[in-house]
């Protein structure tokens, strides 16, 4: 009877070690080749990661490798309010564990979204979610179609998901050391985000950064910044409370964007901005310290009166030319809530020379002049 029942134990073992796998193999090879299984998989993945953001996901293909491990193919991320396509990825690895999931994506298409839109919506619909996870994700190749960026290479994330604050950590680009954008939002109320960007030695354009700002910014086109700056604002769109402060260096700033006129020929040329310091407090400018400097370029002579009447400068009245080529520009200024100062060249031969030429100053500076102006597009509107 015992010999009886030992058999039966090890056919019934014999049997269920050659039935189990041929279930678990038969049921992976349903999942992967039969389109109830596919249609099962894309049903699965579309409703997690649709509830988890927020978002209408459409995913082409599922690839179930082994527990643990897919491949999602022609993932498409759109806003379900607007309809606005946020990203398409053509090829996602995924590899998921208990407390972190790995993401490797091969090339993601961002659509004509400015940048600073772009982060928003993982603000709103990523570090939103308030359970604990870890996600790690590198990207190959970005495409940005007609952003000022036109592609973005070697991109390695990490985002952390908790219920008190979230967190994402962005690095792109190939050099030693890359650009770096960390986002951070609290759950907490009242519920803040803060943006932190560190250029690390490398330019960046400026119109990438420049929704972030809290005032509108027109430095042409080819501007570039390198430094760091910092924007803590509500959530929504950046135009609420802003708390903002940067330093660095912006480059290649076109002139005549700065300073614009009916014909458009006040001034050209090119110049840097080396900001020491910029505050700003609830949407409000309180302190803002640079200095500007240029090299060669052109200025009409019938509006020097007028630029040196606003911003209380000297200017040289005996210059015959239409339009004087200038062959440096050195202005130092300082601006609080109580106006602002303008200083020229600190040293050297042409002390408090702003702009000048081959046989002297052009513009020169007022020491003890204070403008009594909120901005210097308010000085020279008045």
């Amino acid at each position: 009877m015992k010999n009886k029942s030992r058999r039966i134990l090890n056919r019934l073992l014999f049997t269920a070690g050659i039935l189990l796998p041929s279930f678990i193999i038969g049921g992976t090879l349903m999942l992967r080749h039969t389109q109830l299984g596919q249609a099962w998989l894309r049903g699965q993945w579309i409703e997690q990661l649709s509830a988890a953001t927020h978002s209408n996901i459409d995913i082409g293909h599922v690839h179930f490798l082994h527990p643990g491990k897919t491949t999602l193919e022609d993932v498409r991320v759109t806003d379900k309010e607007s309809g606005r396509l946020i990203c398409r990825a053509n090829h996602i690895e995924v590899e998921q564990g208990d407390e972190q999931t790995r993401l490797n994506i091969h090339t993601i298409q961002i659509p004509d979204t400015s940048p600073v839109g772009w982060i928003n919506w993982w603000n709103e619909h990523v570090l939103a979610i308030k359970q604990t996870q870890q996600f790690k994700i590198k990207i190959g190749l970005t495409l940005l179609n007609d952003l000022p960026v036109e592609e973005l290479n070697s991109i390695a994330a990490l985002i952390q998901l908790d219920a008190s604050s979230s967190q994402m950590t962005v690095n792109w680009g190939s050099q030693p050391t890359p650009l770096a954008v960390q986002i951070s939002r609290t759950h907490q109320h009242p519920v803040a985000t803060t943006i932190l960007l560190q250029t690390n030695g490398n330019s960046l354009p400026l119109q990438v950064v420049t929704d972030a700002l809290p005032t509108t910014v027109d430095l042409g086109r080819h501007a570039t910044f390198n430094g760091q700056l910092i924007s803590k604002y509500a959530p929504g769109q950046f135009t609420s409370e802003v708390d903002f402060a940067a330093e660095g260096k912006i480059e290649n700033i076109d002139l005549s964007s700065i300073f614009p006129t009916s014909d458009g020929k006040s001034i050209t040329g090119t110049a840097s901005l080396d900001i020491k310091r910029a505050v700003c407090n609830n949407n409000q400018w309180k302190r803002l310290s640079a200095v500007m400097t240029g090299h060669a370029g052109m200025i009409a002579r019938n509006w020097l009166p007028e630029l040196a009447s606003k911003l209380q400068l000297r200017w040289m009245g005996d210059i015959k030319e239409e339009h004087i080529p200038y062959e440096s520009l050195h202005c130092e200024f300082s601006w609080d809530p109580t106006g602002f100062t303008l200083k020229g060249e600190s040293d050297g031969a042409h002390i408090g020379a702003i702009l000048r030429h081959k046989n002297g100053p052009i513009l020169g500076d007022r020491p003890d002049a204070v403008i009594r102006s909120a901005t210097l597009q308010d000085a020279l509107n008045r």
